[in-house]
């Protein structure tokens, strides 16, 4: 040898290949899972903001079943599984109290993900 370094390839044919696939894998399970997750935490987010607009404007509203019922509403429009029995509106002199509470099972294929939601939410009364 002319004190040139010379590389054989021959035994790392498939290594790139099998290490790509891999990466194939990992990414598209991750985007499989997002795609799943991803928009029951959404709704989850959007319906916390739900309990508090009602908590806000629970004040003007008379009776604490019409509020119920809104929140219900909402839930179905944002397809959260969500029973009136776990709807809690309470009214004290000083404040109106919200709480909801449901869980969502979303199917992995290989597994099953259960979201457990639960908030409160207290507004002044004026």
């Amino acid at each position: 040898m002319d004190g040139k370094r010379r590389f054989s390839f021959g035994s790392q044919r498939g290594e790139g290949r099998a290490g790509l696939f891999m990466a194939l894998i990992v990414v598209g399970s991750a985007v499989f899972v997002g795609v799943k997750i991803i928009p029951v935490r959404v709704a989850a987010y959007e319906f916390r903001d739900v309990l508090r607009e009602e908590a806000r404007y629970g004040a003007i509203r008379n009776d604490n079943e019409t509020v119920a019922q809104r929140i219900i509403e909402r839930a179905e429009e944002l397809e959260i599984p969500l029973a009136r029995e776990n709807v809690s509106v309470r009214r004290t002199i000083n404040e109106i109290t919200i709480s909801a509470s449901y869980q969502q099972t979303v199917d992995l294929k290989l597994t099953t993900y259960v979201y457990r939601f639960h908030a409160t939410e207290k507004a002044p009364l004026f």
